[in-house]
């Protein structure tokens, strides 16, 4: 099997990346272990509104449903129910459907995997009616499944917080919401009308005759006992990093990125020159910059393989990487850009001129 652009993870940057590169003729597969397109998009019923401006303010589902029309309506090659398992000596990538493996032969690969959610273990966490955030929202959204009837929400970042408000619009009285720091976001917690918000606080334990009943929070004025059938974890997102690993990228530690995650150019080229990176994946983020690495990503890749002259690729990715630096919150921009610029002076790298303008001439790093 023989293609221009092998795309790994079928997400909105995966999909996104698949649609740029089709509309320049090239050939492209998009690989994904799912039964379905979209990644996270397909149970994110919330309004998104720092998107690019073709997309407007939309709900995560209406996104996803327009790139998967879109997908459809084009060239692109999609393989569901595939997994990336290995690369061959020649840079061949290997891909499964769990009986048959197949080698790909691509001039040019971008990985996108997503994120993962980060566990917290407390004494019950492996008790049933415990799960992540994420988990609970697929039930709802996805299956159609309540989870239970009173939760508990372990962390109070935007991501959980529109959990429970949509575990709440369901039916799901929210019991507490406990936030281990004492920052966390005043606003978002009004939007949860009527809840105990346990701040510097902690589960000590969960409780149960085979399933969660009690939620035992360690507060600083004590313990607090909450009855609740469903404990609701939002750790944190990290990058997917296997995908790299298979390819021998080199790994940075970035904080405000998620933890460890591939190192990449300006260009989103990883050390392995065949490899992009588009996604959570290079640095956890929102709805818009993923859009976007994803279109950076294969204009990058476009360029190298000269289905785009430098000049076009230049001054395509310069629109993105403006677009980007104003949908994408302060910090996480300002800890890409680092390393971006650490990036380029470890290789002896130039940047181009766009780069530095980013964020009104402020370049960070």
């Amino acid at each position: 099997m023989e293609t221009d652009l092998l795309i790994i993870g079928a997400g909105p940057a995966g999909l996104n990346a698949a649609l740029t590169a089709d509309r320049e003729g090239a050939r492209v597969i998009v690989v994904d272990e799912s039964f379905s397109l979209g990644g996270q998009l397909r149970q994110q019923t919330q309004w998104f509104s720092n998107l690019p401006g073709q997309y407007g303010k939309k709900r995560g589902t209406s996104v996803n449903e327009q790139l998967i029309n879109q997908v459809e309506a084009s060239n692109v090659q999609v393989l569901k129910k595939h997994t990336m398992i290995g690369s061959y000596l020649n840079g061949n990538i290997g891909v499964s459907d769990g009986d048959k493996t197949y080698e790909i032969n691509s001039r040019k690969n971008i990985i996108a995997p997503g994120a993962q959610e980060e566990a917290k273990v407390f004494p019950g966490w492996t008790l049933p009616g415990v799960m992540t955030a994420g988990a609970a929202q697929i039930l709802i959204n996805r299956e159609k499944v309540l989870p239970g009837k009173r939760v508990v929400m372990v962390g109070s970042n935007d991501f959980s917080l529109e959990v429970a408000r949509q575990l709440n619009a369901c039916g799901i009285t929210v019991a507490a919401i406990v936030e281990e720091t004492n920052c966390s976001d005043g606003e978002l917690v009004k939007t949860v009308e009527n809840v105990p918000v346990y701040k510097d606080s902690s589960i000590e334990i969960v409780t149960g005759a085979g399933e969660v009943e009690h939620v035992v929070i360690q507060t600083p004025d004590g313990l607090k006992e909450v009855n609740a059938d469903l404990v609701c974890i939002a750790n944190g997102f990290s990058p997917i990093l296997e995908p790299f690993e298979i390819m021998n990228c080199h790994f940075v530690y970035q904080k405000e990125l998620g933890g460890w995650l591939a190192a990449y150019n300006i260009h989103l080229q990883t050390t392995n020159p065949s490899c992009y990176i588009a996604g959570n994946a290079a640095g956890i983020t929102e709805l818009g910059p993923i859009l976007l690495t994803g279109e950076i990503a294969a204009l990058s890749a476009l360029e190298a393989m000269g289905f785009i002259s430098s000049a076009e690729g230049d001054e395509q990715k310069s629109r993105c990487w403006r677009e980007l630096a104003n949908l994408e919150s302060e910090k996480v921009l300002k800890a890409r850009t680092e390393m971006i610029a650490d990036y380029h002076q470890k290789h002896e790298l130039d940047l181009p001129d766009y780069f530095m303008k980013i964020r009104g001439g402020k370049m960070y790093g």
